[in-house]
């Protein structure tokens, strides 16, 4: 038993498996415990039976898996797009103090800036259909993926670049081959938990839809986002447990296949 109590200790997979069925288990059973017995209103908090009834409600009559892939699409362009901009602007700030200076004035206020904020101005600029809620979901992520790459290439112990100049190596061959290989495992964890930051930005992104969630093509569709907010106002809070179910079963299979590739690509890393 005090091996699960130690300090910075370690645990088996088993054992780390062991605890999180528990803990799972746990809050299953709470949630049992308040719906069943009545002490909790149903429509504060739903039976997890009347939960799972939800989907197949929302599968055929709100085109839940079409409204998923398109979830899925923007917050995987808004991702793709915030790496294209915050990998190399990170670097570069990360490499060239005088580069950092210029950004920073701009890159450091963002991050108090409150996403929601934009909503009203992106729809002027954007309209309202899948560019708003990408472009939304770009800046939401870009803003505070850019600063985690600069942290990322600044920890990169300064003995490699002293032994690149030492060999004759230019500036650009130093970042090149030193300073982003060095910095990529930790940039690549970097990029994965900006992927859970956009899941959390999603229902922002969708509240307005450009496209009818039961009708049209897939990139047409509302998404995850738009079904919450419409389950919201019809006061189906069974349709709410269940479409966040989904978006945390999405992200977190998301979040494991990112962990899987860091392991396979950055092997070295953990020898």
């Amino acid at each position: 038993m005090s091996r699960f109590f130690t300090i910075r200790g370690t645990l088996t997979n088993r054992d780390a498996r062991f605890i999180s069925l528990i803990g799972i288990f746990l809050l299953l059973s709470v949630w049992s415990l308040f719906s069943y017995s009545g002490w909790a209103p149903k429509l504060i908090l739903p039976t997890p039976t009347a939960v799972l009834k939800a989907f197949p409600t929302l599968h055929w009559e709100h085109a839940l898996v079409r409204n998923a892939v398109a979830s899925f699409y923007r917050i995987t362009m808004g991702f793709l797009l915030a790496s294209i901009v915050a990998v190399p602007l990170g670097i570069t700030m990360g490499a060239f103090p005088s580069v950092k200076a210029f950004f920073r004035p701009l890159v450091d206020p963002l991050r108090f800036l409150p996403i929601a904020a934009l909503v009203g101005l992106f729809i002027v600029w954007f309209g309202i259909g899948n560019a708003m809620k990408i472009m939304l979901l770009f800046t939401g992520i870009a803003v505070y993926m850019t600063p985690l790459i600069v942290e990322s290439v600044e920890g990169v112990d300064q003995v490699y670049l002293s032994t690149s100049y030492t060999l004759g190596a230019s500036k650009w061959q130093v970042i090149c081959h030193v300073l982003a290989p060095a910095a990529l495992p930790t940039i690549f964890e970097a990029l994965r938990v900006m992927n859970a930051i956009g899941w959390t930005y999603i229902i922002l992104a969708e509240a307005i839809s450009g496209g009818a969630s039961g009708s049209g093509g897939i990139l047409s569709s509302g998404g995850l986002g738009n079904l919450i907010i419409v389950a919201q106002k019809r006061s189906h809070t069974d349709q709410i447990f269940a479409l966040i179910i989904t978006i945390l079963v999405i992200g977190v299979m998301t979040d494991l296949a990112l962990r899987w590739t860091n392991k396979k690509m950055f092997f070295w890393k953990e020898n």
